[in-house]
């Protein structure tokens, strides 16, 4: 019995994806001349018309680009039209489950390892309340860490502040990137991310004496090129200071769900924080050793604060990470997430890098 359903569902898995390998080939034949000419003609049309190809057909992606010039959209408005029709990107099998509605990937899963299973010879199913272990109502259906009791600060990493020699410099490709309970955009510096600038410049400056500068420039002003603006304007201080110990281009993610992007320290809650490396930039092993540094400390120090790395191939002009070996981009947050937790996280940043840079190494 067990293997004639364990046939039955390898059949069934085999029709379905057969289904939707015709149904790709009769559209890409349908559209090629579409993807060529965008392929073609991309330096002289908006990114705009690719990104609705690509967001209309979550299970197609149109390839005759170069994945520099998109990646920069990938963090925001992807995520966000994606998760209106409820599509994860992340997790492959829910795409495949939502392209065909026959294809129950969980189930499947379940009868298969089930089946497999001759432990699972069973005559009679009787299940007495004693032998249910009942979970408390208020956790069942949260996702979020459990409070951590963890010291914020350390006062033996603070030294006398210099600020003729800023060791940090702090910048935003995209400015506007803002918290609840604004909307995904805010062109107020005291609601966006450059508020997380402000306030990781007061942790580090008052409590290690750490000079900073957070520069609050707008270069979203025309979306597309944010990172060249951006990065014309750090070739201006790294003529002026010649390098920083570290360059953070800080960011606030896009995500659907708040606990996936949060954590409870000491009773409040503050937003995680995620770094975006891009592998082929020439720097990229100098750049990783300050990353790695910093996620190693993170990890010891304030559990599940930092969310890792998320790894690309080029980005955008590498996210400017190519000029200088101790560049990173920094996200803070999401946009579910409220600007107190995303400024509540500051101080822990704070001390993370202050333990890098002031520590004993």
């Amino acid at each position: 019995m067990n293997k004639k359903l364990i046939c039955k569902n390898k059949v069934i898995v085999k029709i379905s994806v057969l289904a939707l390998l015709i149904n790709l080939f009769i559209f890409m034949n349908s559209f090629k001349n579409v993807s060529l000419n965008a392929s073609k003609n991309y330096d002289k049309t908006n990114m705009s018309y690719i990104q609705l190809m690509n967001y209309s057909i979550p299970s197609l992606k149109v390839v005759n680009y170069k994945e520099e010039n998109t990646d920069e959209n990938n963090y925001s408005l992807k995520n966000l039209l994606l998760q209106v029709i409820g599509i994860d990107i992340y997790h492959p099998k829910n795409v495949i489950s939502k392209e065909l509605a026959c294809f129950r990937w969980d189930e499947l899963e379940e009868n298969l390892a089930y089946n497999n299973d001759t432990s699972n010879s069973v005559d009679n199913f009787d299940l007495k309340d004693i032998d249910i272990s009942k979970i408390p109502s208020d956790s069942s259906n949260s996702s979020k860490s459990k409070n951590t009791v963890v010291n914020v600060y350390n006062p033996s990493l603070k030294k006398k502040l210099d600020e003729s020699k800023p060791e940090v410099l702090i910048y935003h490709s995209h400015t506007f990137e803002s918290y609840k309970p604004c909307k995904d955009d805010s062109s107020d510096p005291t609601q966006n991310v450059c508020a997380v600038g402000d306030e990781l410049v007061k942790e580090l400056e008052q409590n290690y004496g750490i000079a900073t500068i957070n520069d609050k420039t707008v270069n979203c002003a025309d979306y597309n090129k944010s990172y060249t603006r951006s990065g014309e304007l750090l070739d201006k201080y790294l003529k002026k200071y010649g390098d920083f110990k570290m360059i953070i281009d800080m960011h606030r993610d896009s995500t659907p769900c708040a606990n996936d992007t949060t954590v409870e320290l000491n009773g409040e809650n503050v937003s995680k924080f995620m770094f975006v490396m891009p592998r082929k930039n020439p720097h990229y092993n100098k750049n990783m050793i300050i990353v790695n540094g910093l996620i190693s400390i993170t990890d010891k120090l304030f559990p599940k604060l930092c969310s890792g790395i998320y790894g690309c191939d080029y980005g955008i002009n590498f996210y400017n990470q190519g000029k200088s070996n101790n560049a990173f981009l920094l996200e803070v947050g999401s946009n579910v997430n409220t600007l107190n937790e995303a400024e509540g996280s500051a101080k822990y940043i704070a001390r993370v890098i202050a333990e890098y840079l002031n520590g004993k190494k």
